[in-house]
C-alpha cells in the first residue's frame, strides 16, 4: 500500500455525478450531488494523499479532497464533509474486492457528527465491487454516509459491510445491473440490520431488466423515506411498499414502461425529517428548493411517474408537493383529478396528449407554483381555471394549440413570475388578458404564434424584463394607429416616469430619468419591413420616444427596408441619441439590431449607422432607361439612375431631368459619349466596364460631378479635358495607361490632383518599357514616342496607293467627261480614234437616221449646228444626201458604207418606223462585224417601253446613249464625232453635197413612201 496525488480523478468523479444529477434535480439526493461540482470548485488542496490498491486484476485509486460543507446539525452548526473518491480500473464483469478498512483508514475521524461521501467510477461497466469488513473494524458510527456508484454495482452484502462501520444512510447507483443481489441468500441478520438506516435508495440500471431488487419489497425498511428506481423495464410500481416503506416521503418510477399510477401513494400523510437532526443550510436549501417553499429539515414528497406508458388517471389524494406525469400517453383528464391532492406545489403534465383541461382540475389547489402543460394538444384556457391557484408562479403552456387568450385569462394572477405561451397559434390576445397591475412578472414568451402586433400590456407591466415575440408575423405598417391606441397614462405607471406629477407633452422625451434595467423586447424573425415614424403625431414620437428609451426593441432577422419611407425614423433615432444624457446609459447600443436587409446598397448595415444619403425609394420618372432602375432620394430629392450589372453595351441615349446620379457599374460598355444628359450628373460609376474610349467632350460636360469612377476598365489614354474637372472624388485606378508622348501631361495633373484622386500611388504605367511605376513619379524625358520608319513608310505607301484608287475611280466613273474636256479645251483626241476615220472613201462624218416627224429637229438644230462648225462636220441627210432614182436600201447601205458614224435620233417616233428600226439594225450589224463604236444615239425624249424591241433593248442597256437633255450633250456629241477634216480648196464635189431641188422628186416619190 502506498500514498500518492491524483487531482485528476475527483474532477472526473464530479462531471460524472454532474451530468447524472441534471437528469433528476428535484431529488433530494439528486440536488445534493449538483451542488458537488461548485463544492468541488471550493477546494484548495487535498487533506490525505491519495491510496493505491492492487489485487484481483484491479487497479483502484482513492482521493479525499477537502470541501465546503452543506448541512448543518440542529443548533446550526456545519457538519464536516469528506469525499473519498475511487477510479476503479478493470474489465468488464469483473469482481473487484476490497476491504473497508481500506477507505476508513483515510477517513478522518471528528469528534462530533460529519459526512463522508464514498464515490466509486468503474471505466467499464458491469464491475462489481465486493467490499467486505473485519469483526474487529473500526466503527465511524457519526459518519452519516453516502455511497454512490458510477458503471459499477455495489451489491447488498458490500453495502451491509459500509453499514457496520458507518451510518449508511444513501445509496445512488448509476449504470447499475442485477447483480445487486449477488449473494443475497448468504446475507445475516446482521447484515439486514446494517442497511436498515438508510434514507435514500437510487437505482439507475444500465438496461431495462424489468427486475429490481427483490429485497426492496420483501424486507422493511422503517427509515425509507425516498426511492428512485429507473430504466428498470417494469411496467408497475414495486408491490407491497406500503408495508416495507411505510414513510416514504417520495416515490420516483421515470423511464419505465408503468401503464398504471400507484394506487393509494401517498400513503403517509407525515413530514419525515432528515436523519439525525441534519438539515439543509440556508444557500442549500435554496437552491435545492428551486423556488418551492421546503423546510430545510425533512423531505421533499414527491410522486414522480415521467416518461413511462399511462393513458388514463384515477384521482389522487394524500399530501404531496410533487407530482411529475410528464411524457406518457394521457389524453383525458377528470375535473376532480386533483381535488383531494394537499400541499401541491408542481404539477407537470406536459408532453402528453391532452387537448382539453377540465373547470375544475387545478381547484383548492391553494399551494401550487408551478404548472408545466406544455407539448400538448390544449385549444384554450379561461380564467376560472386559474381562481385557486393565485400564488402561481410559473406557467408554461407552450407547445400546444392555443388561439385565443381572452379578457382575464391570467389577470388575477399577480404573483406570476414567468408566463410561456411559445410556439402555440395565438391570433388574438384580448385586453386584460394578463396581469397589468403585477409587479413581480418577468418573463413573457410569446414567440412562433401568429400575433400581428405587439400586444400593449407589453408596456403597461412594471418590472417587466424579458418578453418574446420572435416568429410571430408582426409588422408595423399601421405604427400612427397603433401608437395612438396606447394609453399613456399606463405607460408612466410602468415607466421610471411614475413619479413624474404628469406625463411630458413636448414631441421629444427630455427626461433625464432612465431605467435601471430596460426591458427586453424580442422581435426577432417577424414581418417588419418599415417602421415609418413621419406620420406621427406629437403625441406619437413622445410615446414612440418613451418606448425606445426604456425598452430594447431586437429586430434581428425582420426583412427591414430601409428606403425613404425610414428616413424620417433614421431622424427620429438620431434626435434620441442626441439628447442622450450623461443619466442615461448609452442608447446607440439597444439599436443595433435595427439593421437593414434591403436594399442590397445598404444590406446588412445598421439603421443608425446608414448614410441619409442612402435613403431612396423606387420612383416612375420621364425618361427613366428601359434596361435601368430609377429612384429618388429623400434627403435631397435627386435621383438616382440604377444600370449597374445590367449588360449594357452602350450608355443610355437619355436620363430624367434635374439633379442625376447614374449608376454603370459592372457592365460591358466599351465607350463614352459625350451625351448631352452628363451636364446634370453629380454622380458617375462607370467602374468594372471595358471602357477603352472617353469623348473629349464628355469630360466638358461633366462640369457638376463629385464622384467619378472610371477603375478597372481598359483605358490606354484618357483625354486631357478630364484635367478640367473637379470633382470631390475620382478614381482611375487598375487601367491599363501607356505611357508614352501622348500622356506627358498626365504627371502634373496627377500631382496637382491628389487630394480628390483616389489612391493615386496605384495610378501605374502598364507598358513594357514603365509596366507598373507610377505616373506621377516618372521624370520629363521618359514620357517619348519612338520614331517607327517601318510605320512612316507603311504610312505613306498606304496614302499614295489610297490616292491613285480614288484618282482612278474618278477617272473611270467620269471617263467621258474628261475626255470631252480634254478634246473641248485641249483639241486633243487621243483616245477613241478608229482606222475608218482615215479611210478615204469615208466621205461623210456622220450618217443621220431618223424619223420624218423630228424632222424639223433634225435639219434645224442638229444638222445646223454640226456643220456650222469650224471646220464644218459633213452629214449624211436623206432627205438631201440620198441618190436620185436609186432603191432606198441601197442609199441606206451605201450611206452607212461612207459614213464615220451613224447618229440615230432616238424618239417615240423612231421606235414606232420600221424602216427607221431596218436602219438601226444594219447599223448594228456593222458595228458587230467592224466590231467598232460605229452608233451614236442620241435620246430626245423619255422613251415608251413597250415600243423598245428586245435587240435595241438589250443594246441601250449594255452602251452608252447621249440624252437630249444632258447639259453637256453638244461637247459630248463633238467628242464621239470624227474629228472633222478641213474643207479643200476647190470645195466639196458637187455630188457629195446634192441640193433640195435634186432630191424633192425622189423624195416626194420613195422617201415618204417609208415613214
Amino acid at each position: 500500500m502506498w500514498y500518492r496525488l491524483d487531482n485528476n480523478l475527483m474532477i472526473q468523479i464530479i462531471i460524472l455525478m454532474f451530468q447524472r444529477a441534471m437528469l433528476q434535480r428535484r431529488n433530494y439526493v439528486g440536488l445534493y450531488v449538483v451542488s458537488l461540482l461548485g463544492l468541488f470548485l471550493w477546494c484548495l488542496c487535498f487533506d490525505q494523499s491519495d491510496q493505491l490498491h492492487v489485487g484481483n486484476n484491479c487497479e483502484i485509486k482513492c482521493s479525499v479532497p477537502s470541501v465546503a460543507p452543506v448541512f448543518t446539525d440542529s443548533a446550526g452548526r456545519f457538519i464536516p464533509t469528506q469525499y473519498i473518491g475511487c477510479k476503479i480500473i478493470a474489465s468488464n464483469g469483473k469482481i473487484c474486492k476490497m476491504n473497508t478498512n481500506e477507505l476508513t483508514n483515510i477517513t478522518v475521524r471528528y469528534p462530533r457528527l460529519y459526512n463522508v461521501h464514498i464515490y466509486f467510477i468503474c471505466q467499464q461497466s458491469g464491475i462489481i465491487i465486493d467490499l467486505h469488513s473485519e469483526q474487529n473494524a473500526t466503527k465511524f458510527k457519526d459518519a452519516i454516509t453516502y455511497v454512490v456508484s458510477n458503471n459499477c454495482t455495489v451489491p447488498w452484502t458490500s453495502l451491509a459491510a459500509v453499514g457496520k462501520v458507518m451510518d449508511l444512510r444513501v445509496v445512488h447507483q448509476v449504470n447499475m445491473t442485477s447483480d445487486i443481489d449477488r449473494n443475497i441468500r448468504n446475507m445475516t441478520q446482521e447484515d439486514f440490520h446494517s442497511i436498515m438506516n438508510i434514507n435514500t435508495l437510487v437505482m439507475e440500471y444500465e438496461s431495462a431488466t424489468s427486475h429490481v431488487s427483490e429485497l426492496i419489497y420483501q424486507r422493511n425498511w422503517p427509515r425509507m423515506a425516498e426511492i428512485w428506481i429507473t430504466n428498470s423495464g417494469i411496467t408497475a410500481a414495486p408491490g407491497n411498499l406500503t408495508r416495507t416503506m411505510p414513510n416514504l416521503q417520495a416515490l420516483s418510477l421515470p423511464h419505465n414502461n408503468i401503464v398504471k399510477q400507484p394506487s393509494s401513494f401517498p400513503w403517509n400523510e407525515n413530514e419525515e425529517a432528515l436523519p439525525r437532526g441534519i438539515q439543509r443550510s440556508p444557500a442549500f436549501n435554496v437552491n435545492y428548493a428551486r423556488g418551492m417553499q421546503i423546510e430545510p429539515n425533512i423531505f421533499f414528497r414527491v410522486l414522480d411517474l415521467s416518461n413511462n406508458a399511462i393513458s388514463q388517471l384515477s384521482p389522487f389524494s394524500g399530501y404531496l408537493q410533487q407530482l411529475q406525469l410528464s411524457s406518457n400517453r394521457i389524453q383525458n383528464l377528470s375535473g376532480d383529478l386533483l381535488l383531494k391532492l394537499e400541499g401541491m406545489q408542481l404539477l407537470d403534465i406536459s408532453n402528453n396528449l391532452i387537448r382539453f383541461l377540465p373547470q375544475t382540475l387545478l381547484k383548492n389547489q391553494t399551494k401550487l407554483l408551478y404548472l408545466k402543460l406544455q407539448n400538448n394538444l390544449i385549444r384554450k384556457v379561461l380564467a376560472s381555471q386559474f381562481e385557486d391557484t393565485t400564488f402561481l408562479k410559473v406557467i408554461d403552456l407552450s407547445h400546444n394549440r392555443l388561439q385565443r387568450l381572452k379578457q382575464g385569462t391570467f389577470n388575477m394572477l399577480n404573483h406570476l413570475e414567468e408566463i410561456l405561451l411559445q410556439n402555440n397559434q395565438i391570433r388574438i390576445i384580448e385586453p386584460n388578458a394578463f396581469p397589468e397591475s403585477s409587479i413581480r412578472l418577468k418573463t413573457i414568451n410569446l414567440s412562433g404564434n401568429k400575433l400581428t402586433i405587439v400586444p400593449p400590456f407589453t408596456f403597461y407591466i412594471k418590472n417587466l424584463k424579458y418578453v418574446d415575440y420572435s416568429n410571430n408575423k408582426i409588422t408595423f405598417d399601421q405604427l400612427q394607429s397603433y401608437i395612438l391606441k396606447l394609453d399613456p397614462a399606463k405607460i408612466q405607471q410602468a415607466s421610471p416616469l411614475s413619479s413624474e406629477s404628469e406625463f411630458p407633452k413636448d414631441c421629444y422625451l427630455s427626461s433625464e430619468k432612465a431605467a435601471s434595467e430596460f426591458t427586453k423586447i424580442v422581435l426577432k424573425d417577424n414581418q417588419i419591413t418599415h417602421i415609418n415614424t413621419s406620420d406621427l403625431s406629437c403625441k406619437g414620437k413622445l410615446l414612440l420616444s418613451v418606448i425606445t428609451k426604456f425598452y430594447s426593441l431586437y429586430l434581428e432577422g425582420n426583412p427591414l427596408h430601409c428606403d425613404c419611407n425610414m428616413y424620417q425614423t433614421y431622424i427620429f433615432l438620431q434626435n434620441l441619441i442626441q439628447m442622450q444624457t450623461p443619466f442615461v446609459s448609452d442608447i446607440r447600443s439597444r439599436f443595433s439590431t435595427w439593421i437593414c436587409r434591403s436594399p442590397s446598397s445598404i444590406a446588412n448595415r445598421k439603421l443608425i449607422d446608414v448614410d441619409q444619403s442612402l435613403f431612396r425609394c423606387r420612383e416612375a420618372v420621364k425618361d427613366c432607361p428601359t434596361m435601368c432602375t430609377c429612384y429618388r432620394r429623400t434627403v435631397d430629392l435627386s435621383i438616382i439612375v440604377d444600370c449597374a450589372k445590367r449588360n449594357l453595351l452602350t450608355i443610355p441615349e437619355k436620363l430624367p431631368s434635374g439633379k442625376v446620379e447614374l449608376d454603370l457599374r459592372d457592365n460591358h460598355i466599351e465607350s463614352v459619349t459625350g451625351a448631352h444628359y452628363l451636364a446634370n450628373v453629380t454622380k458617375l460609376q462607370l467602374q468594372n466596364n471595358d471602357i477603352s474610349q472617353i469623348d473629349a467632350d464628355a469630360f466638358l460636360l461633366l462640369r457638376n460631378v463629385s464622384s467619378l469612377n472610371l477603375a478597372t476598365n481598359q483605358l490606354v489614354y484618357l483625354p486631357k479635358q478630364i484635367s478640367q474637372i473637379y470633382p470631390q472624388r475620382l478614381d482611375i485606378t487598375n487601367n491599363p495607361f501607356k505611357c508614352d508622348c501622348h500622356a506627358g501631361w498626365m504627371k502634373d495633373w496627377l500631382l496637382t490632383s491628389k487630394h480628390f484622386l483616389v489612391n493615386e500611388q496605384s495610378i501605374t504605367c502598364s507598358d513594357e518599357d514603365h509596366h507598373g511605376n507610377m505616373i506621377s513619379t516618372l521624370e520629363e524625358d521618359e514620357f517619348d514616342c519612338p520614331t517607327d520608319i517601318k510605320l512612316i513608310i507603311s504610312v505613306t505607301l498606304g496614302s499614295l496607293l489610297f490616292l491613285i484608287f480614288v484618282t482612278a475611280l474618278l477617272v473611270y466613273k467620269f471617263s467621258i467627261e474628261i475626255k470631252v474636256l480634254m478634246y473641248t479645251h485641249l483639241n486633243w483626241h487621243p483616245f477613241d480614234k478608229f482606222s475608218e476615220d482615215n479611210d478615204p472613201n469615208k466621205i461623210y462624218d456622220a450618217f443621220v437616221t431618223y424619223s420624218n416627224l423630228d424632222y424639223r429637229w433634225v435639219i434645224h438644230t442638229l444638222r445646223r449646228t454640226l456643220e456650222s462648225q469650224d471646220p464644218p462636220y459633213r452629214l449624211c441627210v436623206h432627205d438631201r444626201d440620198f441618190s436620185v432614182g436609186e432603191a432606198i436600201m441601197d442609199n441606206v447601205q451605201n450611206s452607212l458604207n461612207q459614213s464615220k458614224r451613224m447618229i440615230m435620233v432616238l424618239s417615240n417616233n423612231y421606235l414606232r418606223s420600221e424602216w427607221c428600226m431596218m436602219e438601226f439594225q444594219l447599223a448594228h450589224l456593222k458595228m458587230l462585224k467592224d466590231r467598232s463604236r460605229y452608233l451614236i444615239i442620241v435620246v430626245t425624249e423619255s422613251l415608251d417601253e413597250t415600243l423598245v424591241n428586245e435587240e435595241l433593248g438589250a443594246y441601250l442597256r449594255t452602251n452608252t446613249y447621249l440624252p437630249l437633255s444632258n447639259r453637256w450633250f453638244w461637247r459630248k456629241l463633238k467628242y464621239t464625232l470624227p474629228v472633222p477634216a478641213e474643207p479643200s480648196m476647190s470645195g466639196a464635189p458637187r455630188s457629195t453635197y446634192p441640193t433640195l431641188p435634186d432630191i424633192t422628186h425622189a423624195y416626194n416619190n420613195e422617201v415618204l413612201t417609208r415613214f
